[in-house]
């Protein structure tokens, strides 16, 4: 049957944001389902989006998305030969399909004997009108639950291997306040962890508020990197070439801004030191949003108007320098005022005044596009330049 995932495969780690160099945050996204009764990965795929462009690698506590690489081998299931293609599965994929009495091994040896039966033997034949309808059925439900825009858009962040989805202990079948106590006890072990970094949905927010553990917020440390991660995830979303950019566009612009991500997170702590709401606080979002719209957006407005002069200034000099312009054409062009070329007494006089004049332009456009490239948040500027672009804005 050939391989049953393209995804290379990944450990469930159990001790959290400990993953390589950089940093690791943890995503907690509480259930969401549609009106057809799918559940949606909206949450988990608006989180997951800002966060790549935030940390260096993500671990995913989501239950919608919890069964997702047990599920994929059923997508390559087939009904030719329906005893060795169960046989094929992994481990995990048939303990959800309800082996559990006997081990994945003692169940594929099984099958496999009866796969070498005769084609007319009964109980091969019983086993095999078992499965047939069986294999149709799953793998039409793997089908609706994976391959809708959203599980795809999911499928292509977990390809990179930048995201490990965090899905040991919890089943498909498990009743949903089973998924949701596995949920709670994987999300107090995130918190609970030295080096850990968590960043919460709305839902899993107020959960933690009202939990006796957490009455007084978060622990200093582990509520001072989660406010941060909430602010330097949050303002990423604000940006307006973010919110319609697909997950593809999204990796595109994390690959090739890699290098500002850090010096982003160091001008995130300074501005979430100046926000009074904790972690945990109901006030969070709107602090948020007032330092967009009071501090930030006007910030970022300011760096692309000066690197837009910036960038006008120094293919203005290239064009006049190749398109063998007179003097006075020249001075009215660089230094765009009419009188000075007639205030000139003589052409080498002139010619002199309009290299002091474009010498002066260049320096100022070299020291403004500095200025602009090491501004704290010129990373956001970059982001939203690169999003918009592929966007078509």
């Amino acid at each position: 049957m050939g391989k049953t995932s393209r995804r290379p495969s990944r450990q469930n780690r159990k001790s959290f944001g400990t993953t390589g160099s950089g940093l690791t945050v943890t995503i907690g996204a509480s259930p969401q389902t549609k009106i057809n009764g799918q559940p949606s990965f909206a949450g988990e795929l608006r989180l997951l989006k800002s966060s790549l462009l935030y940390a260096d690698h993500l671990d995913l506590l989501a239950p919608s998305a919890a069964w997702r690489d047990t599920l994929t081998p059923l997508l390559h299931t087939n009904t030719a030969n329906p005893l060795l293609t169960v046989a094929k599965l992994p481990n995990e994929t048939l303990q959800r399909l309800g082996v559990t009495k006997i081990s994945p091994q003692e169940f594929r040896e099984a099958l496999r004997k009866l796969a070498a039966t005769p084609p007319n033997h009964p109980q091969r034949r019983e086993a095999e009108a078992l499965w047939r309808p069986a294999i149709l059925k799953l793998k039409k439900e793997a089908t609706d639950y994976l391959h809708t825009p959203e599980g795809l858009e999911l499928d292509i962040a977990l390809e990179t291997g930048a995201v490990t989805l965090i899905s040991d202990g919890t089943r498909f079948e498990d009743s949903l306040d089973q998924q949701l106590e596995w949920f709670r006890d994987r999300l107090t072990q995130a918190l609970g962890a030295p080096s850990a970094t968590v960043l919460l949905d709305q839902v899993s927010t107020e959960y933690l508020r009202a939990t006796a553990d957490y009455t007084e917020g978060l622990p200093s440390v582990a509520g001072n990197r989660s406010r941060r991660s909430a602010l330097g995830t949050g303002l990423v979303e604000r940006l307006p070439a973010f919110p319609e950019s697909p997950m593809s566009h999204i990796l595109e612009a994390r690959e090739e801004l890699t290098e500002g991500r850090a010096a982003y997170r160091e001008s995130v702590k300074a501005l979430a030191s100046k926000l009074q709401s904790s972690a945990l606080d109901e006030t969070l979002p709107s602090e948020i949003d007032e330092m967009w719209n009071d501090q930030v957006r006007p910030t970022l407005e300011e760096l692309r108007k000066s690197a837009t002069k910036t960038r006008v200034a120094v293919e203005t000099g290239k064009r006049l320098s190749t398109e063998g312009y007179g003097v006075p054409t020249l001075l009215v062009a660089v230094a765009n005022f009419t009188d000075l070329a007639a205030a000139l007494p003589t052409p080498a006089a002139a010619l002199a005044a309009v290299g002091r004049i474009a010498a002066a332009a260049a320096q100022e456009a070299f020291s403004t596009r500095t200025a602009v490239r090491n501004h704290d948040l010129v990373y956001l500027l970059d982001i939203n330049k690169k999003l918009g672009k592929r966007s078509g804005r």
